[in-house]
């Protein structure tokens, strides 16, 4: 399982609150574990639980 896989599974079973999840994200991103589009692509699906959270 490829770091995106792994973290899309956290988020899609939201094991984590979302401010810890980003700076999880955000690690790996820095340490070039997770590509751009990737990267992207995890914030927008938080962004997304976000939003429906605070609706």
């Amino acid at each position: 399982m490829s770091v995106y896989e792994l973290c899309k599974f956290l988020i899609d079973r939201k094991r984590y609150e979302y401010d810890v999840m980003i700076n999880k994200v955000n690690v790996f991103y820095a340490n070039n574990q997770l590509k751009d589009d990737e990267y992207t692509g995890l914030l927008t699906v938080m962004d997304e639980q976000q939003t429906q959270v605070d609706a």
